[in-house]
């Protein structure tokens, strides 16, 4: 018998939860605003999603590590590469993710494994 997955990991898809997660590390949203925005059950939902991201991708940065200072107007391609860059990532992310449920591979390193000589 399949049964359909329970408890909170359940209820969010983990490419919605990795587009949530990534938008708050680069923005200036708060978790409310976030909730708000994805019209999700409650303030609790992102604090649950963000913990879940930082278990799944470990190695991403806080967001006071990853907030940058505002570029001048003159920067303008600079921001739309950084733009490109965080999509980039965002999708990458989506497609490890998509690999782990749909095939069983699990790709990214865990964490304090030993690199082989």
């Amino acid at each position: 018998m399949n049964k359909k997955k329970v408890g909170w990991n359940g209820i969010y898809d983990p490419q919605m939860k990795i587009a949530i997660a990534r938008e708050y590390l680069i923005s200036n949203l708060s978790y409310k605003e976030l909730a708000d925005k994805y019209g999700l059950r409650g303030l609790t939902s992102v604090t649950h999603i963000m913990r879940w991201y930082k278990k799944n991708y470990p190695d991403i940065e806080s967001k006071e590590e990853t907030k940058q200072q505002p570029l001048p107007a003159t920067n303008a391609e600079l921001q739309k590469a950084l733009k490109e860059a965080n999509l980039k990532v965002m999708a990458l992310e989506m497609l490890i993710e998509t690999a782990r449920k749909e095939e069983g591979i699990d790709l990214l390193k865990k964490a304090g494994t030993k690199q082989s000589k």
